[in-house]
């Protein structure tokens, strides 16, 4: 079957969503293709939880943390569902000093508090001896499962066609659009919008862009507080290489349960090769941390696995080369983004500017380069 749309996207994870539902509240014919089912488990958008934090390393990310939380408020009005929980969020080690350069570079407020400091108001949390830690109260956790669902409701609603099920297998530029092509034929666009998460990289070369990404398996175990259960901020501890960073997640919607996992463990997959195991010595990791930690968490026995498609500079993506607009906000710290890299990705289509520079993210930058 062939015929013409305005914008096709391919994918259907926290950021395709997004961007059709951007798109299709502009106004825009949009057709979304997800290989699998809206919410699988087999990408980098699946689980209960991300962290939301404006603490980053760079004042350019505190900035687009800033502009995010009115695009969740606006995301949250639209899907009449709470999406995006305050919870303050802990920072750790060599980076929580690099944080709060960024943090008071864009005048966002932020305190440190000593170990006991920190025990006083979380009982169950230990903190190293002598090492204070960067509390930043606008941080908080996302939920992740619910937001795709979400997207894909509010995209549906807005006019957005929403097609499951269905491999795309090559997108080409065809006059002044683009071909999409899938078993079920070929279907012409104006602008395809490429955010395939880890299958990304391959359908991008099939069009002649080629981008240095490598997919990671990654994981995350989930434990349980025995002391009685009060709010708990999200935590990242920094490390230096090449001990990964490491990061606890809270459950607000069940305080009792806490998500651990590190950040880029370094595994290298494809989307054919990723399994569903759990890597033994990366959870033998996380539990020792555990103990170190928080006083009395006891693991549930529950592992999840995912990807991450990480770029060298660990930045993501966003950026248009002819008729495809790219949209790879990666390497494990993109979803605290997602609604508003939606609308990024809908300035970038409709040729409207930007309200945050994308300089950054260009797939032309020197550090994708060879």
């Amino acid at each position: 079957m062939t015929r013409g749309v305005d914008v096709a996207v391919v994918g259907g994870g926290a950021m395709g969503a997004a961007s059709a539902w951007a798109l299709a509240r502009r106004g825009r014919e949009v057709t979304l293709f997800e290989r699998f089912e809206i919410g699988h488990q087999n990408g980098s958008s699946h689980g209960p939880s991300r962290i939301f934090r404006l603490a980053y390393v760079h004042p350019d990310y505190v900035r687009m943390a800033q502009l995010a939380v009115a695009a969740w408020r606006d995301l949250e009005d639209v899907a009449g569902e709470r999406l995006l929980t305050i919870t303050g969020g802990l920072d750790l080690g060599p980076g929580a000093s690099v944080a709060a350069e960024s943090l008071d570079a864009v005048g966002v407020p932020f305190r440190w508090l000593t170990p006991e400091a920190a025990r006083d108001r979380w009982p169950d949390v230990r903190l190293p001896a002598g090492e204070r830690a960067l509390f930043q109260e606008s941080g908080g956790v996302v939920a992740a499962d619910a937001t795709v669902r979400a997207l894909a409701r509010v995209a549906a609603d807005a006019g957005a066609s929403i097609r499951e099920a269905t491999t795309v297998h090559a997108v080409a530029p065809a006059g002044d659009g683009v071909e999409v092509r899938t078993a079920e034929g070929v279907l012409h666009a104006g602008v395809a919008v490429v955010a395939a998460g880890p299958w990304a990289g391959d359908v991008l070369a099939g069009a002649g862009i080629r981008l240095p990404f490598r997919v990671t398996q990654e994981q995350v175990s989930y434990f349980r507080r025995a002391q009685k259960p009060s709010p708990l901020p999200t935590l990242i501890e920094w490390q230096e290489p090449p001990v990964p960073h490491r990061y606890a997640v809270p459950d607000p919607r069940d305080p009792s349960v806490l998500k651990l996992g590190e950040h880029l463990a370094q595994r290298t997959v494809t989307p054919g090769t990723r399994t569903l195991d759990p890597d033994l010595e990366g959870l033998e990791r996380v539990r020792a941390w555990s103990l170190e930690r928080w006083s009395g968490l006891q693991t549930t026995g529950v592992h999840e696995t995912c990807l991450y498609t990480n770029t060298p500079d660990e930045d993501f993506v966003i950026d248009r080369v002819g008729q495809i607009v790219i949209a790879s906000p990666c390497s494990g710290h993109g979803f605290k983004f997602t609604p508003l890299v939606g609308e990024l990705v809908a300035d970038l289509v409709t040729g409207s500017e930007p309200r945050v520079s994308l300089a950054r993210f260009s797939a032309r930058r020197a550090a994708l380069r060879g």
